[in-house]
């Protein structure tokens, strides 16, 4: 029996409270149908009285089941009816208020009188047809006696919500039944320590709900282990196994910084270099895949990591846990009944025991056996029965027809009886979180926003705001487990597989989902009842994914997931032809896509509440935005080309959030907005020097919360102004940056400006300050004020005129301070550290510490000569070139250090050092030798980097300096013309990565060293050695040469040894190179090849073929190669070809095999004068080029012709690339253009001459490509 509940109680109590609006009832009286209106409400009031019968019958009667959907249709009609009412009343109201003014005629097109009104919007046919629909399920009330004002369950009436405080950690006393577990994992974990295994994974198996993932988290932060791990990272992989998310994710969490590489090997090797001799911690949970080679590849960087180091994998599949790990999988059983009976109590009564209620322990026993004792089961019912203590309440609940269910599904009945016992509203809420793909992680803020859109929220709360009451709901649905805080990131949370199939269940044919199951494959019939979309980019979006909406007319949500994205393209068609079709949309979610233009047509989609353009190339909205009255929540961030704001926002008169954050090139800001009085979110307002708003207009937003950036503060003329907005009356924003101009000139008041910055004092809930090019000399002094209490993270930039810095050091939770080109300070003492308790120490919880380009800086006092930072973990100091007096610096939490462009005696002043693991030091003035330079050097030292620095001479004078630093894994010389020889580290035992650059004198480098996993040697003209990479032949991963002039290969990899490790090989400008080894490449792992520069080289490596695991090859400029492929040497599996620039002797291209190259996806070639065209010379009407490929190149081809017939093969083609190729005239035929998702083309005049916008020959045929780029600018940028 399927549980796809109908409840209509909220949709029924929204609408019968529009159609007794006053403003509405006035409208209908003009258009004539208030009298039908009053008919419909005395309808509706009548099934509002047998909702209640109805809807507890729908589990058991077919007939009522179908009287409540055809309700439910109707209601959703009625629904988009009565709001096309009210926004017309709305907007006839507002151009009332404007007048005649042009832009009052935006509100209402050619000044529809009503009769026009009831004829265009077709409003009266949808009377009469909502009324028919209306009559008829009234009659069938009484055909299925459904009865008024039904007595309501004893278990509905004495449900109550209780809030139970939620917390990001494991909280123990809420697990039951696992303390043996846990104590068995924790056995292995001990074991796992004294092997000596590079890594050990422990797969933990089980059936869903039944609790690993609570298992390890218990695991996870058990005491035992605090001290056990250097590194600790938690992932959840989910169905999709995407290795580049994992990798980056766990780079995250360990590095304690976002990363923005998305290169897979970039990710890799960064991720390695910090695991590197590092004893790490990683949970896997929720793993799914059973490919090998995907695990093998994702597991590499975990490889560097010290013996003893862990991986925990949870999984319901036993095939996953063998392929992962080669130790017996950990079977964890359902709780016993004991347990189980425990933790229903816990979370019915709060209590640990039945002892208080005696006479339900044996419906207990019953219900938990009914849940299979899966802890997610009994928790859900648990959280159902909270507050009720009645026995008929509980009777009622082990009597549900929802046990009965024989659906051949893997959602436990308990899960859909939470479901079943929730608050209509609440019903309605988590069923649309089946837009959400599983292990999605969704942020609070952003669904209570998606809710409110589409009228989920009750918006008629006495004294609350519509956003509170969504949290309440938020809340609600994370105390009953249907929502979980995620555990790789406590401000997102994410819903258990179970609770998300539940979701796409009880939702219906309502939410369509494409996820990875549905990218291409969408289902032959796609209902019409389908309300909510939500879609995953493909990174080109093209029409034909999305055609099937031209079917789908009720749309209400259009959803691009995730969320927060940037990079993504989407076919012009989608926008000016598909998105003015969905009339009924309310969410509108474009973030993230190249965008820039919008059609004047968003202005029709008059129902839209939420619109998010984030991380778009929109230059400026069109005034069609400023029509839409009903707009909630408008999403701009990001958007670095917007310098338009739509002038007659004043007409959004329901906008409450306005994200405009990051837009450098919008300087102004229309005057309306200070009209939005309902605003509660407004992230950027500049000052304006003209008309637009101005700092005072804040005033009158007294709602606002959360960041505010306040900009062009130049621009203010009076203090008045300032005071006026009014920002210490502001508690709910507590994150605010000031930022003037940065220009310091003539008109720049230094006391002026320190007056506005007076009177922009914010209320003390302040956590957050950033402060940028202020021209004051000193700072106000409310900064510092220990008043704010709350006070982490402060930020002062190039604010040149100040002299002083004000007493932060008082303030008791500051973590993090940056402060940059203050260029006028020279000084820093008392004042800095500000009136502290007698022995209490300035900055207590100090984290991060910045002070860069300080160019006057010399002299910092500490507190009778020493500054102690105890927790401090992170110290850049930059650009300070005249700091020469220091205090002793104390610093025994430091883990990192830069230094740049700074004196050796910054250096020689820091002490108590013994946490510090990464130092960078650049362009450091008299460095002579590294060691020297501490007092107390680091001994613990995992990675070390010296740059630019002249006069170097060593990095450690003695061979028994070098040995001591046994967890030294990553050193980088760079750019040190002093430097002669680094033959010192070839005693550091545990070296993994080198790199030396730029070293011109360098003579000597290390001969040999074991462990090497990772060798960069670049420019470096007077090396007189041949590093002996024999040694770390297993090791070795990466290896990348360039300018190294007597280069050879043979000795450099000696001979019989084999590189099974080496993944990577990069040998750039090396003319010394003219064959490899003899017999081939001894790598039989290589991934990547990259070849460049290399004048002298013949040719490729022998034996290709048997290099399997190649998958990408690059020959660049190197002109004596004679072929790149002989007959049978070509790499089976490669996926990515790039061939330019290799000169006159290469073979001619059909000669080269390519179509024996069944794998490959990308192929770049040029620099070929000789080439006319890509058919075989013996056979003009066959294509060189294989079938396979999705992405095609082509750069400097100067007699290339036509592309017309040579690609009628290529029926995989997505991406095409074209690059100088000034002949060319013809592109391919046009059934491949149109399959294409990406067209560049550069420096070709005669193609770019059809290319034209709305002019050239093929603007029909690629006009809906959704990325399309002539001579670098978009042909969709109308002004470039």
């Amino acid at each position: 029996m399927a549980i796809v509940e109908v409840s209509l109680d909220p949709i029924l109590s929204a609408l019968l409270e529009k159609l007794a609006s006053g403003e509405l009832l006035k409208f209908l009286r003009r258009i004539g149908i208030d009298a039908q209106m009053k008919g419909w409400r005395r309808t509706l009031l009548m099934i509002q009285a047998v909702l209640t019968d109805a809807e507890n019958r729908q589990i058991t009667s077919q007939p009522v089941k179908e009287w409540l959907n055809n309700l439910e249709d109707l209601a959703y009609d009625l629904e988009d009816f009565v709001d096309e009412l009210n926004t017309e009343a709305l907007q006839r109201k507002l151009r009332k208020n404007k007048g005649s003014s042009n832009m009052a005629k935006w509100l209402i097109p050619n000044n529809l009188s009503y009769i026009d009104f009831m004829f265009n919007r077709r409003i009266a046919s949808k009377l009469k047809e909502i009324s028919f629909l209306l009559e008829d399920i009234s009659k069938n009330i009484e055909v299925l006696s459904l009865g008024e004002n039904v007595w309501v369950r004893p278990f509905e009436r004495l449900r109550t919500y209780a809030r139970v405080p939620t917390t990001s950690f494991i909280a123990e006393s809420e697990v039951y039944g696992r303390a043996k577990d846990r104590e068995q994992i924790l056995k292995i974990l001990v074991g796992v320590e004294s092997n000596d295994s590079q890594i050990t994974v422990v797969p933990i198996i089980g059936m869903g709900g039944v609790g690993k993932t609570t298992l390890v988290q218990l695991v996870y932060n058990d005491e035992r282990l605090k001290d056990k791990f250097d590194l600790k990272a938690w992932v959840c992989v989910s169905v999709e196994f995407d290795a580049v998310r994992v990798t980056k994710c766990v780079l995250e969490l360990v590095s304690g910084e976002r990363c923005d590489y998305e290169d897979f090997p970039t990710l890799q090797s960064k991720l390695k270099d910090i695991l590197s001799n590092k004893k790490f911690l990683v949970v896997l949970d929720d793993v799914w895949n059973e490919y090998y080679d995907d695990w093998d590849i994702l597991r590499r960087p975990f490889l560097a990591g010290k013996p003893g180091s862990t991986i925990i994998i949870t999984t319901r599949q036993e095939r996953v846990a063998k392929i992962m790990s080669g130790i017996p999988a950990y079977l964890l059983n359902q709780l016993s009944e004991g347990d189980a009976l425990s933790l229903l109590a816990r979370h019915a009564f709060g209590a640990k025991t039945f002892d208080r209620h005696p006479d339900l322990i044996e419906i207990g026993k019953s219900m938990v056996r009914r849940c299979k004792m899966l802890p997610l089961a009994v928790k859900a019912l648990g959280r159902v029965l909270c507050n009720t203590a009645g026995r008929e309440e509980w009777e009622e609940v082990l009597k549900s027809e929802i046990w009965m269910d024989e659906e051949k599904s893997e959602i436990p009945p308990a899960l859909k009886l939470s479901y079943h016992y929730l608050r209509p509203e609440l019903k309605r809420c988590f069923a649309y979180c089946a837009l959400f793909p599983k292990d999605y992680m969704f942020e609070k803020l952003h669904l209570v926003h998606f809710w409110m859109a589409e009228g989920l929220v009750q918006e008629f709360v006495k004294d609350r705001l519509i956003e509170d009451v969504g949290s309440q709901y938020f809340d609600e649905l994370l105390d009953r487990s249907f929502f979980q805080q995620s555990s790789t990131n406590s401000s997102c949370f994410v819903m258990h597989d179970l609770f998300n199939d539940l979701a796409k269940l009880v939702a219906g044919d309502r939410c369509l989902r494409m996820d990875d199951a549905l990218k291409e494959n969408l289902p032959s019939k796609i209902s019409q009842k389908v309300h909510h979309l939500s879609f995953k980019r493909t990174g080109y979006d093209t029409y034909p994914r999305f055609s099937f909406l031209n079917k789908v007319k009720k749309l209400r949500t259009l959803l691009s997931l995730p969320v927060d994205a940037y990079s993504n393209y989407i076919s012009q068609r989608i926008l000016l032809h598909l998105l003015p079709n969905l009339y009924c949309l309310r969410v509108l979610s474009l973030n993230g896509y190249s965008i820039y233009e919008l059609p004047d047509s968003i202005g029709d989609l008059r129902h839209l509440r939420y619109l998010g353009l984030a991380q778009t190339l929109l230059k400026w909205l069109p005034e069609s935005v400023s029509t839409l009255i009903n707009l909630q929540v408008l999403i701009i961030r990001g958007c670095w080309n917007l310098t338009k704001l739509p002038t007659s926002m004043e007409n959004l008169i329901n906008l409450r959030h306005l994200d405009i954050a990051a837009t450098p090139k919008l300087h102004e800001m229309p005057h309306g907005i200070a009209q939005l009085t309902s605003l509660r979110t407004l992230t950027k307002m500049t000052a304006s020097e003209s008309k637009g708003m101005g700092l005072k207009d804040l005033g009158n937003l007294s709602f606002l919360q959360g960041e505010i950036s306040i900009e062009e503060l130049q621009n203010v003329v009076n203090v008045q102004e300032a005071m006026d907005a009014r920002l210490m009356d502001k508690p709910g924003l507590n994150k605010i940056r000031l930022q003037w101009n940065e220009v310091f000139d003539d008109s720049r008041n230094k006391f002026f400006e320190l007056d506005v910055l007076n009177a922009l004092k914010p209320h003390e809930n302040l956590s957050t300050l950033e402060i940028k090019y202020f021209g004051g000399m000193n700072f106000s002094n409310w900064i510092g004020d220990s008043a704010f209490l709350k006070l982490a993270k402060v930020s002062f930039e190039f604010c040149e005129n100040c002299v002083t810095l004000p007493p932060l050091g008082q303030l008791p939770l500051l973590r993090d301070l940056s402060i940059r080109g203050i260029r006028q300070v020279k000084l820093i003492g008392a004042e800095f550290y500000g009136n502290r308790g007698h022995g209490e120490l300035p900055f207590p919880s100090l984290i991060s510490l910045t002070f860069e380009d300080m160019c006057n800086w010399e002299e910092w006092l500490g507190i009778e000569g020493v500054i102690e930072l105890p927790q401090l973990r992170k110290l850049k100091i930059s650009c300070c070139s005249k700091l020469v007096r220091l205090p002793n610096l104390l610093l025994p939490s430091l883990c990192e250090l830069e230094a740049t462009e700074c004196n050796e005696v910054v250096l020689n002043h820091m002490q108590n050092l013994e946490s510090l693991t990464q130092i960078r030091l650049t362009r450091i003035f008299g460095l002579t030798s590294v060691i020297n330079a501490f007092l107390q050097f680091p001994f613990k030292l995992e990675s070390f980097e010296v740059i630019g620095c002249d006069d170097l001479e060593t990095l450690f004078p003695s061979d028994s300096t070098a040995r001591n630093l046994v967890n030294l894994r990553k050193v980088v010389v760079e750019s040190c013309p002093s430097l002669l020889s680094l033959q010192e580290i070839d005693v550091l035992p545990d070296l993994r990565t080198l790199t030396v650059e730029q070293c011109r004198a360098l003579e000597w480098l290390p001969t040999k060293i074991s462990c090497l996993e990772e060798v960069f040697i670049r420019e470096c003209p007077s090396l007189k050695t041949m590093m002996n990479l024999q040694d770390c032949s297993t090791s070795l991963s990466s290896l990348f040469v360039k300018h190294w002039v007597n280069l050879n290969l043979t000795n450099l990899l000696g001979s019989g040894h084999n590189y099974g490790s080496l993944t990577e090989l990069y040998i750039w400008s090396c003319d010394g190179l003219e064959y490899f080894p003899h017999g081939g490449l001894p790598t039989p792992n290589l991934k990547i090849l990259n070849l460049r520069g290399c004048q002298h080289l013949k040719s490729l490596p022998d034996r290709m073929e048997l290099l399997w695991s190649l998958l990408y090859l690059e020959v660049n400029y190197c002109s004596s190669l004679m072929e790149i492929f002989s007959q049978e040497n070509s790499p089976p599996n490669l996926s990515h070809l790039d061939i330019k620039d290799c000169g006159r002797k290469l073979k001619p291209l059909g000669e080269w095999n390519l179509h024996k190259l069944t794998s490959l996806k990308n192929f770049c070639f040029g620099g070929c004068p000789k080439l006319v065209s890509f058919t075989n010379n013996a056979d003009k009407e066959q294509c060189v080029l294989p079938p396979s490929l999705i992405q095609l190149e082509l750069v400097d081809l100067p007699n290339l012709t036509t592309l017309s017939k040579d690609f009628q093969n290529l029926t995989s083609l997505q991406q095409l690339r074209i690059y100088r190729c000034p002949k060319l005239v013809a592109l391919p035929l046009e059934d491949q253009l149109q399959k294409l998702s990406s067209l560049w083309i550069r420096d070709c005049p005669l193609i770019k001459k059809r290319c034209l916008r709305n002019k050239g020959k093929y603007w029909p045929i690629i006009a809906d490509i959704p990325d399309v780029e002539i001579d670098f600018y978009s042909i969709y940028d109308s002004f470039p």
